[in-house]
Order: C-alpha cells, then sequence, then structure tokens
C-alpha cells in the first residue's frame, strides 16, 4: 500500500484528489454567496446543494481516479514485471487497490475541510452567513458519508476495468457511460411518457449502483432522511467485496506475458 501511495504521489491521480473536494466546495459557495441576500436561506440548504453536488460528481471522480491509478502501470509497461515479481499476486492487487482507496478517502476528509473554510470565509466576508449555532455538524457528514459508501460497487469493479484493460480510455467511457446512461433512459422514458410518476424516475437511477450515489438528490427528500447504510448501500458493499475477490482470483490467474 504505501509503495501505491508513493507511485500515486505527485501524478494526475493526486491533482484529481485535490480538484474533486476543492472544485465541489467552490461551485457550491458561489450558490451560496448569490443567494445570501434571501430571508429564508438556511445553512441546511447549503449543506443540502454540497451533498448533492458533491454526489453528483462522486462517480466521475471515482472512474478518473482509479483509471489514472491503474494506467501507470500499463503506461510504463510495468504490468508485466509485476507479474513476474516473486511476491503473491493477491497482496499486489490489494495492496494497490488499498492505496487508491486512502486518495478517495483523503478526498472525503478535504471536502470537509473546504467545506468548514469556505462557511468561515463566508462568515468573514458576509457576517451571517458563517457556521452560526445552527449548523448542522452531522447532516453535512452523514450526507457525504452516504455518498461514498453508496459507491462501493464502482470502487471493485472499476479497479478491476482499469487493470484489466491496457489503455486510459476504455475504462473512462466505460465508467462514463454507466454513471451517464441512467439519467439519458430517464428523461427520454420522461418525454415519451412511459414514466410519469416522479417515484418512478427514481428507481432507474438507484438500482444503477455506478448512479446510486447521487440518487438521493433525485429522490425529493430532506438530506436528513437520507440513511448511510440502506439496504441497497448494503447490497453494493456486498457486491464489491464479491467483485473484489473475484478480480483477485482473476489477477492471480494472468498470464505474465
Amino acid at each position: 500500500m504505501t509503495t501505491e501511495i508513493i507511485k500515486l504521489k505527485g501524478t494526475l491521480a493526486t491533482w484529481l484528489t485535490l480538484i474533486y473536494p476543492l472544485g465541489t466546495v467552490f461551485l457550491v459557495s458561489l450558490l451560496w454567496i448569490s443567494t445570501r441576500n434571501n430571508k429564508n436561506i438556511t445553512t441546511d440548504q447549503f449543506i443540502s446543494n454540497m451533498s448533492n453536488t458533491a454526489a453528483f460528481f462522486l462517480p466521475f471522480f471515482i472512474v478518473l481516479m482509479i483509471s489514472v491509478a491503474c494506467n501507470t502501470e500499463h503506461k510504463s509497461a510495468m504490468m508485466k514485471h509485476i507479474l513476474s515479481l516473486p511476491v503473491p499476486r493477491p497482496l499486489i492487487y490489494l495492496g494497490k487497490f488499498t492505496g487508491i482507496m486512502v486518495f478517495i478517502a483523503i478526498a472525503f476528509v478535504l471536502i470537509l475541510i473546504f467545506t468548514y473554510s469556505s462557511l468561515l470565509l463566508c462568515g468573514i466576508l458576509f457576517p451571517g452567513m458563517g457556521i452560526g449555532n445552527s449548523f448542522n455538524h452531522l447532516m453535512l457528514f452523514r450526507g457525504l458519508l452516504s455518498a461514498f459508501i453508496g459507491a462501493a460497487f464502482i470502487y471493485s469493479f472499476q479497479y478491476w476495468l482499469g487493470m484489466r484493460l491496457r489503455n486510459l480510455t476504455l475504462p473512462v467511457a466505460i465508467g462514463s457511460a454507466l454513471i451517464i446512461l441512467p439519467i439519458a433512459v430517464m428523461i427520454i422514458m420522461g418525454i415519451t411518457g412511459l414514466i410519469t410518476n416522479k417515484d418512478n424516475f427514481t428507481k432507474i437511477i438507484t438500482y444503477n449502483p455506478y448512479s446510486y450515489p447521487y440518487s438521493a438528490a433525485f429522490n425529493f427528500v430532506k438530506s436528513t432522511d437520507v440513511k448511510i447504510f440502506s439496504t441497497t448501500s448494503l447490497v453494493f458493499i456486498t457486491l464489491s467485496v464479491i467483485g473484489l475477490v473475484l478480480g483477485v482470483i482473476e489477477f492471480n490467474r494472468r498470464d505474465a506475458t
């Protein structure tokens, strides 16, 4: 794991880990500042916007992050060398996966840090827009954590794609298609009148593991109603573990040539 962290340090993967949380907080902060004169504005709206925006961009970040990290081995022709090392292959596979997950965990922490920094700055520049006594810290943490946990299946499956396919374009294209396709289908079915009940709109997004992390934004419910470990999340976590195990088995049997 340590080797993988050192290997990814200073690469595009590091920049993505910084750009994703910084860009998310920046966009929401701009919206927050633009509505500063609204008398009905509340910090709960800020938290909801932050959670939904972070959740929407999360699958794209994961797809790019993992694909870039895996491609570092392919573009430097290191995969053959790695497969020929006298080291148990399951350790190599899991070690690289763990190293990538460390960067994703850092992105989660950075979102929290940047969020509070933004609120502090807004409080200084625009009194009354800061954290205040009514800020729901648990609501922010739950909203972000539920999205990262909801993306469980993407971690293992996208990692397998990245380690299996020998280029950057194809894993990113497959991952992006899986993220966007449910929204496209939902829009088309809505336009054609095949879906009229708003509850049916969410099912298309919720049942797809690549769009599930941001499904709460389409659920028409308050962020406080979002569960960290919902039934669907537990299902995707289970599938993720199974996918990781199958990935280890496949990697262990892979031909070094």
